[in-house]
Parts: C-alpha cells; structure tokens; sequence
C-alpha cells in the first residue's frame, strides 16, 4: 500500500447549484481539509467550472476547474481531454467521481488515454441508478445508458451508494455485490463548522417570517417541485386534515414556474390560505426555518437518502417522511419520527393530526431525532472514506 494514497475527487455538479449531493461534497471536502495532517490520505479535488470557485477555497486540498459548461458530446470530450491532464499531473492511486454518468464514463476513458493506472470509485447519490418510469425519474429510462451503466460498474474497484435501497439499485445496474458499499450521508455535527453559517460560502436565500401559531403547528418541506418530490401529495394530506389541525401552517420552499401547478392545487383544495409558498431559503434562513417549526415533512416517491430529513432531526424538528427509498436507514417509525406511503394522503394526514395532538410525542420524537443525527455526523462519513481510500490503494 502506499504510505499515503494519492486520492483525486472529481465532480460534474457542485456548489452553487443547491442540492443534497452538493452540500453532502462540501462538509466532505470540509473536513478533509481540516484533517489533512492526520487523515493519511494525499486530498486533490476538481470542480466543475468557475462558478464553483467561491466555494473550493481550501487551505490544504489542491483543486483543479475543469472548466466544463453545458450540455453537448463536446462537453464529453472536453471533459475526458481535461481529465487525462490532471490524471498525468497528479497521478492518483483513487479516482474518486460522484456518478456513473457522466462522471465514472469520462474518468475510466481518461485513465485509460492517459495509460494512469488509477483504481476508479465512484458514489451514486440517486439519479444514476434509478429509474421510476411512472415518475418518471432516474437516469437508466432507456438501453443505451443502462448499457452505459454497466460498462461503467464492470470496471469499478469499488461502487459506494448512500442506503441500503441505493446498494439495491447499483447491484440492478450491474454492479457486483461484492464491490458495493453503504457509506450514508451525514450532517456536521457538534463542533464541525458548516460553511452555511460563512457569509463568506452564503448562497441565495429568501428569509420568510414564520410565526407560532395560536393553536396549530407550523409544517415545513424544503424541496423542489419536481414530480418526485410529491409535494402535491402534502398539499391534499393538508386539505384531508384541513378541519382537525387548528390554524396549522404548511411552509413549501417550491418556486419558479414548476411551483404554479401546485399554487392552483392549493386553490383548489382549498388550502391556499394555509400554504405559503416562501421560495428558496439556505444557510442561516433554512436553520431559522427548521427552528421555527414544529414538524418536516418530506414526501418524495424516492430519496436516496434523505439528507434534508436528517438535517432537520440536528435542529430539533420532528420529522414525518416517505417509506421509499433511504429514509429508512435512519428513521424508525415510532422512535425518532413517522413514516407513511407516498401515495397515501389520508396516512399523511392522520400522521400530521396526531402530532398536532400529542406535544409529548413531538418532543420525544424530536429528542430521539437529535440523538440520531449525531451518530450521522460528516467526521464518521470521512472516517469510512478514509478506509475505504486506503484498502483500494493496497
């Protein structure tokens, strides 16, 4: 084994597009600049373009824009040509991408045209191993890219996936079992900084005034509108419990024109005085706005993982979510949260009534979440990448 393996980090989407895999790779890369004395490992990272360099300012990881911008195959190749500079320059024992496509395709072709031997990793975080045709959603809807997919797998030194339910879909994508592991995400916990409270890293946000009811709870969903994420499904839990939770408060951080559909549902169910669409909010808003209200609900046909969810458990929020997907490696029904189906409206109602009803069950609930999020913590997520980095350098 190399006495400290070289490690390269490449990704095609970062900081500041908001997301869970974007802010999942900033508190990684975080950590690993604070710990680069004693993590054993040689750190370099490349960065999509120069939108993310505001975010890339470490002081012991070297980082390298790989200056790619759009869409197109001339992306691709730009790409690959990019990668196999940086590949002769630094020549990594590990390359490790953050999914299958484009990602893993461009860096097993770049080793290979660079003659780099490096043994290839790469982290699926959803998309690129998913497909739900009724959503639809994922990346493997037709032949060619689940052939893509499996071209890719097959030449792997190691397939990391963030949930149990995710290892399932590499090992679907043509991955061997025996090459994948379940590394879950995690938030900073107790004294690890989170570079959301650095006005210097701050991102976009809106700061919504969300007041306490006067017999209600206020309800929170950070999430886009896509289909996926069903918000549509917590509007009408909304309407079906419309009568039995008070002067209760749903807060949705849906916006843009995918939001109007579900401003005309809200109209419709006549929830539209009960929803307040309060646009984006990050960083110090978002940890107000966890705060501030009582429950979260996330209600998605599918989450990888669930980051949002676990990061609403650290601030003391009780947490109602989906049964698909990740969710379920961290929350126990009836132990630290509530869990119903996605397709099941009057489930989501009789869970969020129940809440409004039972203060003690949201404290206890709330108080089990916390304890939960701090085994979750991102100095444990590194610790097992830091592992992992020096068994494949063997």
């Amino acid at each position: 084994m190399a006495s400290k393996p070289s490690v390269l980090m490449v990704t095609t989407t970062f900081l500041p597009v908001v997301g869970g895999l974007q802010f999942e790779l900033k508190w990684i890369l975080d950590s690993f600049d604070r710990r680069a004395a004693d993590s054993g490992v040689d750190f370099h990272f490349a960065y999509p373009n120069e939108a993310s360099r505001a975010f890339t300012r470490f002081r012991n990881i070297p980082v390298y824009d790989l200056r790619i911008d759009g869409r197109s195959v001339v992306r691709t190749f730009r790409l690959i040509a990019r990668l196999v500079h940086l590949l002769r320059l630094i020549r990594p024992d590990i390359v490790h991408c953050h999914s299958l496509m484009p990602d893993g395709y461009c860096v097993l072709a770049a080793c290979r045209l660079a003659g780099v031997r490096s043994r290839v990793l790469a982290t699926s975080h959803g998309h690129d191993v998913v497909w739900l045709p009724d959503i639809p959603y994922g990346s493997l809807g037709n032949w060619r890219s689940r052939l893509l997919a499996r071209v890719v797998t097959r030449r792997l030194a190691a397939h990391v996936t963030v949930s149990r339910a995710m290892a399932a879909k590499a090992a679907s994508a043509g991955t061997a079992p025996g090459l994948i592991r379940v590394i879950h995400n995690g938030v900073p916990g107790p004294g690890e900084d989170d570079f959301e409270t650095n006005p210097g890293t701050a991102l976009p946000s809106q700061s919504p005034s969300i007041s306490p009811p006067n017999d209600g709870i206020n309800i929170l969903s950070l999430s886009s509108a896509r289909e996926v994420k069903n918000v549509s499904t917590l509007i009408d839990a909304m309407a079906v419990a419309r009568d039995q939770l008070g002067d209760s408060k749903l807060y949705l951080t849906c916006s843009g024109p995918l939001a109007e559909p579900l401003k005309r549902l809200a109209r419709r169910r006549g929830v539209a005085d009960t929803v307040e669409f309060v646009g984006i909010v990050t960083g110090a808003d978002k940890h107000a706005c966890y705060r501030a209200c009582d429950v979260f609900c996330l209600p998605s046909h599918f989450e990888a993982f669930g980051l949002v969810a676990l990061e609403a458990m650290k601030f003391g929020t009780t947490v109602v979510a989906t049964r698909q997907g990740g969710v379920g490696d961290f929350l126990e029904e009836g132990v630290n949260g509530l869990m119903f189906s996605p397709e099941d409206p009057a489930g989501l109602a009789s869970a969020l009534v129940s809440l409004y009803r039972d203060p003690e069950l949201r404290k206890r609930l709330a108080r089990k979440g916390r304890e939960t999020a701090e085994r979750f913590s991102i100095r444990s997520v590194v610790d097992q990448h830091i592992r992992l980095y020096r068994e494949l350098a063997v």
